[in-house]
């Protein structure tokens, strides 16, 4: 969900750049990334918890 909502801020960033209102872009820019961190925390916190899972297995 963090992917769509960051790939659909960047489109609109896009957009609103183009159509010259910076702020917006600014501000589509910065939700955008807020969700790419967020992905990525998700990403590294679940690759954490496997390798917890695979010590305890073992």
């Amino acid at each position: 969900m963090c992917f769509v909502i960051s790939i659909l801020g960047l489109f609109l960033a896009y957009n609103f750049y183009h159509s010259g209102d910076f702020l917006l872009a600014g501000g589509s820019v910065v939700v955008s990334l807020i969700f790419i961190v967020l992905m990525v925390r998700n990403i590294l916190y679940v690759k954490k918890m496997r390798e917890g899972k695979k010590k305890d297995d073992n």
